[in-house]
């Protein structure tokens, strides 16, 4: 997903090292990201739990193919909870849609454990780069419409924005 993400023609600028990535935007991103992507491996959870403290948003990314990856979302959600701050962003993610032969997790799964931890949901490609964009540019404007905290601008609602921007992509249902 962060390659996907910094790989894009239309992509921000990216450093990887191991693990993590710093990541300067130009529009349409209106943020720079520091990332860490940690694959959800099991080797990163001690390291994690002092990053959920500073992180201002997560995105938890399953693998649609494995359902071994969407079981471990709830373990995630479950640490968040416990570690990262009260208004941290959440987005959950089922990645790999463009496996459709392979796919075990169903896209209805996913909706119904985004609704139950009620955290926007969108399913993505890091392969063909489907909705990769679009998952950093919701919380990105999240996050710049947290920071603003303009008393009389419409609250930005980042569950909306998902919806609409998704179903007017024209490659998905939402």
């Amino acid at each position: 997903m962060l390659g996907a993400l910094c790989h894009a023609p239309s992509s921000p600028r990216a450093e990887e090292r191991g693990g993590a990535a710093s990541v300067v935007a130009d529009p349409p991103l209106p943020s720079a990201f520091q990332i860490w992507d940690t694959a959800g491996q099991e080797r990163f959870r001690s390291v994690t739990h002092a990053y959920y403290r500073d992180a201002h948003a997560l995105l938890l990314l399953y693998d649609v193919t494995n359902k071994a990856s969407f079981d471990n979302i709830q373990a995630w959600l479950t640490e968040i909870h416990e570690y990262a701050q009260q208004d941290v962003v959440l987005m959950l993610l089922g990645n790999k849609v463009d496996s459709a032969q392979d796919r075990v997790v169903k896209r209805e799964d996913g909706e119904k454990l985004a609704k139950e931890y009620g955290v926007p949901f969108m399913e993505t490609s890091a392969k063909s780069g489907l909705n990769v964009e679009l998952a950093f540019t919701a919380i990105a404007k999240e996050l710049k419409h947290r920071s603003m905290k303009l008393p009389n601008e419409p609250k930005f609602k980042l569950h909306d924005y998902v919806k609409k921007e998704v179903r007017g992509s024209g490659c998905c249902r939402s």
